[in-house]
């Protein structure tokens, strides 16, 4: 058996590849893992990747780590809170320009990324690719040399989180096929350990979520027509605590059902967790 890749230590400036850092916030959460990883793009002219939220002691590690380099831009991969928030502080610093595929959520970048388009810091070239499923607005970053830059879509330590509204499970599924018929070399996430073998892990998170919806539909055909009731048969082995997020991540896969057209929702309500469903006959 493979042994599992150890965590990052946060605070602590790691080398990945030639032109490629990383600096893990020390900001740990179940969501997180031990913190979120910021990366360093480039030696000379720095793209800041993922710069997390507000933090003086990140702040400083990141300002000793760039030296009299030259940030180039600072780009957060999506609109979420582990990810954006010490990014306008950082862009003020080196008079750089924040940017992101659109403004979501608090988070407004000074320049918006489309997809496909392509970064070039006069030293390093990435390719923006637009992944939405986790979050609308989330990018991954593709380098001349098959490297990804894979922020929270794809994850060796842990799947990612689709929780609806701004989680979609079809976009999520659709943007994972995406980056299968790319010819990817290793994935750097935006938190956990480098991934070795990009492909073997997509087709792992694909299989996991074709999964999850064969149980959701195995649930509705016995008669389990409401999310609390799926989650307590089909997240039976997993830890009580962890039911909260269960039940949200059941959600998506019941919002993609209902998309696709394979299940309809016979007790509408604005509580999640009281709607009933069935099968579409």
């Amino acid at each position: 058996m493979t042994p599992t890749p150890a965590m990052p230590v946060p605070g602590e400036l790691v080398r990945l590849a030639p032109g490629i850092r990383r600096l893990t916030q020390d900001n740990p959460s179940m969501f997180t893992a031990v913190g979120t990883n910021t990366h360093l793009i480039g030696e000379r002219r720095i793209f800041i990747l993922d710069p997390g939220p507000e933090s003086d002691a990140h702040f400083e590690r990141l300002l000793a780590a760039v030296g009299d380099a030259t940030v180039a831009a600072v780009i957060p991969t999506h609109h979420h809170l582990d990810h954006w928030p010490l990014a306008p502080r950082l862009g003020a610093h080196f008079r750089a320009p924040t940017l992101g595929f659109a403004a979501c959520g608090d988070y407004v970048p000074e320049r918006t990324v489309a997809d496909g388009e392509v970064l070039d810091s006069g030293e390093v070239r990435m390719r923006a690719i637009h992944t939405p499923g986790h979050a609308p607005d989330h990018l991954c970053y593709l380098l001349d040399d098959g490297v990804l830059m894979s922020g929270d879509h794809v994850m060796g330590w842990s799947t990612s989180v689709i929780a609806p509204p701004g989680g979609n499970l079809n976009d999520y599924m659709a943007s994972l096929e995406r980056l299968l018929a790319l010819d990817l070399r290793v994935m750097y996430p935006a938190h956990g350990f480098p991934i070795a073998d990009p492909r073997a892990r997509v087709e792992e998170l694909r299989a996991h979520r074709e999964q999850r919806t064969r149980q959701a539909l195995e649930a509705l055909a016995a008669g389990v027509t409401a999310i609390p009731a799926m989650v307590e048969r089909i997240y039976a082995d997993v830890d009580r605590r962890l039911h909260p997020a269960a039940a949200r991540s059941l959600l998506a896969h019941l919002d993609a059902l209902v998309e696709q057209g394979r299940v309809r929702i016979t007790k509408p309500s604005s509580d999640p967790l009281a709607v009933g469903y069935e099968l579409t006959r």
